[in-house]
């Protein structure tokens, strides 16, 4: 059973050396400068540490937004009484709201997690068996997608952390399937972008079959 100091080494690596970690865990070669060979996490291990990272994260958005909240009030509450008053209550419900989505982002975190990291493990592991079937496909996909939620640790950031976050998934994705799957750059892209098609195939049959049953109707 690997410590939380090594686990927490490991997470962090990736975010500093992505294409040389996944360098090390195709290889089992050790980083330049470091003459220790680091472990790869197991998903729920990565799954763990992030999900402490998106439990701060809901903490600070609701820290963020009460203060927001409280210093407009009370700068409305002088000058504009009856504003204010609209402006409390509505802006009450919109506190609880929030507070509610927060709540919900905490506790749904790791089943959407998994959810996604088992969408990428189905694609990669499918271009992977077209690449090289000798290839462990397994074992180099559960890498690329388990390391890839290192991202989750910019999710903290206030206001553009989502953002940051979603970009960077994607570039841990990339140096992934370029340092550990062993693809080309034109490979690499398309694999990135095959979920996105398959989800806008899927979109645009979900639409094509409402229209013939409106127009059948």
């Amino acid at each position: 059973m690997k410590n939380i100091l090594s686990l927490l080494e490991t997470y962090f690596m990736v975010l500093v050396h992505p294409f040389r970690i996944h360098h090390q865990f195709r290889y089992h070669v050790s980083l330049p400068g470091h003459d220790q060979i680091f472990a790869p996490l197991k998903l729920s291990e990565a799954l763990g540490i992030s999900w402490v990272f998106a439990i701060i994260r809901g903490l600070a958005k609701i820290v963020l937004i009460n203060f927001f909240l409280d210093s407009f009030l009370r700068l409305q509450s002088d000058n504009f009484p009856v504003l204010q008053d609209i402006i409390y209550g509505s802006g009450l419900s919109t506190y609880y709201f929030i507070l509610f989505s927060a709540a919900l982002d905490i506790i749904f975190f790791p089943i959407s997690s998994l959810v996604m990291t088992e969408v990428w493990n189905w694609v990669i592991r499918l271009f992977s068996k077209w690449l090289n079937p000798d290839l462990p496909h397994e074992e180099i996909a559960d890498q690329i997608t388990t390391h890839a939620l290192s991202s989750n640790l910019f999710s903290m950031i206030p206001f553009l952390g989502d953002l940051i976050q979603s970009g960077l998934h994607f570039f841990l994705l990339y140096a992934g399937l370029r340092a550990n799957l062993g693809a080309s750059r034109p490979l690499a892209w398309v694999i990135l972008l095959t979920p996105s098609l398959i989800a806008l195939m899927a979109l645009t049959l979900f639409i094509f079959m409402i229209f013939c049953l409106v127009t059948l109707a």
